[in-house]
């Protein structure tokens, strides 16, 4: 089976850690002054019922979301305290799941974001999250 292409103007968004190395390959594209950020379903990212793993998907938005926070920041270092999802619908090896977020609010310590990840434009999950400032 060939895998479906990248779409286009997408590019490879280098590991940050050596645990986004594992997850990926990941990608990204600007959108004027906004990223999108999305991968290719793989079989190794399935669980034992043939769908996408919740927790890859956790995964990857968490990573991009903690990268939002960290670029809206001038690159001050950031953790997430708690992000909350909701799995709505489930993703298949072969499908192009992409990421979608907005910060809700920025405080001095914290700053609050909202994400979701969509197939072919339907929400698969949401979320709602809190990263901590650790960076002067």
């Amino acid at each position: 089976m060939t895998s479906p292409p990248i779409p286009e103007g997408f590019r490879v968004y280098g590991a940050r850690s050596p645990f986004t190395s594992k997850i990926g390959p990941l990608y990204y594209k600007e959108d004027g002054d906004d990223f999108i950020y999305g991968f290719l379903a793989e079989e190794g990212h399935t669980n034992s019922n043939g769908v996408v793993h919740g927790g890859m998907l956790f995964s990857f938005l968490d990573d991009i979301l903690g990268h939002i926070v960290w670029r809206s920041l001038n690159q001050k270092r950031c953790a997430t305290i708690s992000m909350n999802c909701d799995f709505v619908a489930s993703a298949k090896p072969g499908d192009w799941v992409e990421a979608r977020s907005e910060i809700s609010r920025k405080g001095m310590a914290v700053v609050f974001m909202r994400g979701e990840l969509l197939v072919k434009g339907e929400r698969i999950l949401s979320a709602d999250g809190i990263w901590k400032i650790i960076g002067k």
